[in-house]
């Protein structure tokens, strides 16, 4: 199932409130393969860290809410995945403190 933007900007946002973080604390990417981007190339414990992903409608919206959380909320851009890149998928998570 894919999501919409709007849907999906939401979610982000409930998500970051759900577990009372400052936005600053978490980081945001984009990618068509999201679970390798998290667990493999970012490091991420699927156990431990909080994280979400989610898939998009194709990778321009993919690219308008990367762009829209990083601009508006300042979520850090994952370094090869930020909106620049290709990938129908959004990926975000809790950066370790």
């Amino acid at each position: 199932m894919t999501f919409s933007v709007q849907q999906i900007k939401f979610e982000c946002l409930s998500y970051i409130k759900e577990f009372g973080a400052k936005t600053e604390e978490w980081a945001i990417g984009m990618a068509d393969d999201a679970e390798q981007a998290l667990f493999s190339v970012c490091g991420i414990d699927s156990q431990q860290d909080i994280w979400i992903w989610k898939p998009t409608l194709s990778p321009a919206a993919a690219r308008t809410v990367v762009d829209f959380m990083v601009a508006r909320h300042r979520l850090h851009p994952v370094a090869g995945f930020e909106a620049g890149q290709q990938g129908r998928c959004i990926f975000m998570y809790r950066m370790r403190g």
